[in-house]
């Protein structure tokens, strides 16, 4: 099983991210809960828009940029969100999201999206 750690630079990262993302599986790590949505990313260059569920974590559209290091895989997002990508493989890529609740309290998400393939 090929993995890309984060070691790579920010122009292979970004080439990596790019497609159609499906969300197979979604864990509030905040409540330790499963979440049950069905939507999927479409993410192209610095631009991620999100069909079908899940408006409470990822807006219809947005912008995003990488900060920090090139190797740590750290993007923010224009809503004022922070995400890492953890690991990608296998057309399967994990997502460590990193958002405030309307209670100004951080809450974090792991998101696992399957690239669909056409």
């Amino acid at each position: 099983m090929r993995s890309i750690k984060m070691e790579v630079n920010y122009q292979n990262i970004q080439e990596e991210i790019q497609g159609n993302w499906l969300c197979t599986k979604s864990f509030d790590q905040t409540e330790k809960k499963s979440i049950d949505l069905d939507f999927s990313l479409l993410i192209a260059k610095n631009i991620i828009s999100r069909t079908g569920a899940g408006a409470r974590y990822w807006p219809n559209i947005a912008s995003f940029e990488l900060v920090g290091s090139n190797k740590d895989g750290y993007f923010y997002r224009e809503d004022g969100c922070f995400m890492q990508v953890k690991t990608i493989a296998n057309n399967e890529m994990v997502i460590e999201l990193f958002l405030k609740d309307s209670r100004g309290q951080l809450n974090t998400v792991i998101f696992t999206f399957e690239k669909e393939l056409y």
